[in-house]
């Protein structure tokens, strides 16, 4: 008899790319509506009035940071999934890309989890010397916007993958080839996050287009189409695999009818 066809996998990483998500959404939550950074507070108000937002949202924000706590590594199953699909139509040996893809990961989730860290320690003592909370403040939203090279390696690992002939020619490929230009130009507006350390007004502040909302914005992009890539890609090998089990039953028919 043939051997059962098991699409376990495909199912494990449905799931473990749900959980993501669903932790993705719930720290994009407390940051917008509790931790109040996005957009975060200009990046020129002096001592005292960065203590003031503390005092007077610190109860909302030390909740935040509970909730950033629990959820602030959701990239680690999202690119589990990513790196193991990577690891898949990589051909040729040593699976690098999709390694390196996997350890972006894991680092750019410890990135996503200390701000909140720092803001929640900000706010956990309200009467202090404003100096203190207002660094513990800029150190958190420095953290959130300046470490965009441990994002890059992802992106260019993807881009390497879809921009190769090779991964084209793998059936229920989730990395097209128009999907590698976008990672790339995302790649290259991301390091503009490390200018935020030179000036506190304009483009390139903490608060700027270039520095926050292009980043975050291109941030949400690239989790929702690569997830979808994702989804649609898993539905096809499910389906690929469910289509050769039931033809290799049909045709063991005739051999286990002479028995």
């Amino acid at each position: 008899m043939p051997a059962a066809i098991s699409s376990f996998s495909e199912k494990s990483q449905r799931a473990i790319l749900w959980w993501g998500i669903g932790l993705a959404v719930a720290y994009a939550i407390a940051l917008i509506f509790l931790m109040k950074m996005v957009p975060p507070p200009a990046a020129d108000w002096p001592a005292e009035r960065v203590a003031e937002f503390y005092r007077d949202n610190s109860l909302s924000i030390r909740w935040g940071a509970v909730i950033s706590g629990w959820t602030g590594a959701f990239m680690m199953p999202i690119l589990a999934v990513v790196a193991i699909q990577m690891a898949r139509v990589e051909t040729g040996g040593a699976k690098i890309w999709a390694a390196l893809s996997l350890v972006s990961g894991a680092v750019m989730s410890i990135w996503l989890a200390l701000p909140p860290i720092f803001w929640g320690a900000a706010a956990f003592t309200a009467d202090r010397n404003p100096e203190i909370t207002a660094l513990a403040h800029q150190i958190g939203l420095l953290t959130l916007v300046t470490t965009d090279q441990f994002y890059i390696f992802l992106w260019v690992g993807v881009t390497v993958l879809c921009l190769r002939p090779a991964t084209q020619l793998v059936k229920h490929n989730p990395f097209p080839r128009w999907w590698g230009y976008l990672s790339l130009w995302i790649t290259i507006m991301f390091e503009a996050g490390a200018f935020a350390f030179v000036p506190k007004s304009g483009l390139l502040s903490w608060n700027g287009l270039l520095v926050f909302w292009s980043p975050l914005s291109l941030f949400g992009v690239w989790i929702s189409v690569q997830s979808w890539l994702l989804f649609r890609a898993l539905r096809g090998q499910e389906a690929e695999k469910l289509a050769a089990g039931s033809t290799g039953a049909h045709a063991s028919e005739p051999a286990e009818a002479l028995l």
